[in-house]
């Protein structure tokens, strides 16, 4: 041996366990705290305010008094505006917690499975030469 230290495939092992480890506690996290997001929306004169939660359903809607000196079509518009603010400051919040979770896009797969296959292909031939070695062994066992 030149005092290299040699390649433990385990210590491969290890790490991608660990970071898979890391990467599913941060989903979760991350899962949970979209799942508290409330999203707030207002109408354009703050008669009606409208709150969604974090899948965009209607939570609730809240009118101010003046709201009821508004026609029919004035009143529905105020109410839409208020609930699609709601809806878009949600789902603007779900995106900044997916961005802050996995950064900008998902890994790319294939560079993921070609680590991955490294990874096992060295795990295969340091387990058949330690395998190889175990049977050294025996074979020297048995012939004593």
């Amino acid at each position: 041996m030149t005092g290299d230290r040699q390649h433990n495939p385990f210590d491969d092992l290890l790490r991608l366990t660990e970071e898979a480890e890391k990467e599913q506690r941060l989903l979760r996290e991350a899962h949970n705290e979209i799942a508290a997001l409330r999203g707030e929306g207002e109408s354009a004169g703050g008669k009606v305010r409208a709150r969604a939660d974090a899948q965009g359903r209607l939570i609730d809607v809240r009118f101010d008094p003046r709201v009821m000196k508004l026609g029919s079509q004035d009143l529905a518009e105020e109410i839409t505006l208020a609930v699609r603010r709601a809806q878009d400051d949600v789902a603007a919040q779900r995106d900044r917690v997916f961005r802050e979770t996995v950064g900008t896009g998902p890994p790319d797969s294939k560079q993921v499975l070609e680590q991955f296959e490294d990874t096992m292909q060295t795990f295969s031939r340091a387990m058949n030469g330690h395998e190889a070695r175990l049977d050294e062994l025996l074979r020297d066992m048995d012939n004593r």
